[in-house]
């Protein structure tokens, strides 16, 4: 069983690095310069921006970027809870694979199924790619004894997503799409030696 104490935070740096990454671009955004709107606007996920003028750069970039305070602090602690896990679960190169491809397939059906005109930006869809590789450990992981509380746990956040304003194309894709890499690069418990 996992138990997140200060140890394993402290040893999951790309977590930390994640966290505080997004953190300072908030804090930059949000009280900095005036000048700083256009490079904003530069970053987010703007769909008609990714199709008609191809700055794909975009569905990478709108992952560090967040709305309000609400949503960069239920971002980010889903980020600790969820990171911190599959960090110490995998190896770094896996985590930040699982990461960064579950962000960008999110963005990525966000520009198939949703309007030219959305603007969209989060660390959502990443977010939720991590807890589909978690939730791929434990339903594959038979001695499991979370399954139930990790089903439930991943039904509520699902469920959250269908709020007004909430790009649940992203949280879908991002979930589905950290299930499949998450089976796929999932650790191999170690086999038993006889002697």
């Amino acid at each position: 069983m996992f138990v997140l104490d200060a140890a394993n935070i402290k040893n999951a740096r790309i977590t930390i690095f994640l966290i505080t990454f997004n953190t300072l671009l908030f804090l930059l955004f949000s009280f900095g310069v005036e000048d700083l709107d256009y490079i904003f606007y530069l970053l987010v996920q703007i769909n008609s921006k990714v199709v008609y003028d191809l700055e794909l750069w975009r569905l990478i970039t709108s992952m560090f970027l967040h709305g309000d305070f609400l949503h960069l602090f239920s971002n980010m602690f889903s980020l600790l809870i969820f990171g911190s896990y599959i960090e110490l679960s995998f190896s770094k190169v896996k985590f930040v694979l699982i990461y960064f491809i579950s962000g960008f397939l999110g963005s990525l059906f966000t520009v198939f199924f949703l309007p030219l005109n959305t603007i969209s930006l989060g660390a959502s869809g990443a977010i939720f790619g991590l807890l589909g590789a978690v939730l791929s450990m434990i339903i594959f992981d038979r001695n499991n004894p979370l399954i139930i509380l990790g089903l439930i746990y991943a039904f509520y956040f699902v469920i959250t997503s269908f709020r007004p304003g909430v790009n649940y194309f992203a949280h879908i894709f991002g979930l589905l799409g950290g299930f499949v890499i998450g089976y796929i690069l999932r650790k191999k418990p170690p086999t038993e030696q006889i002697y």
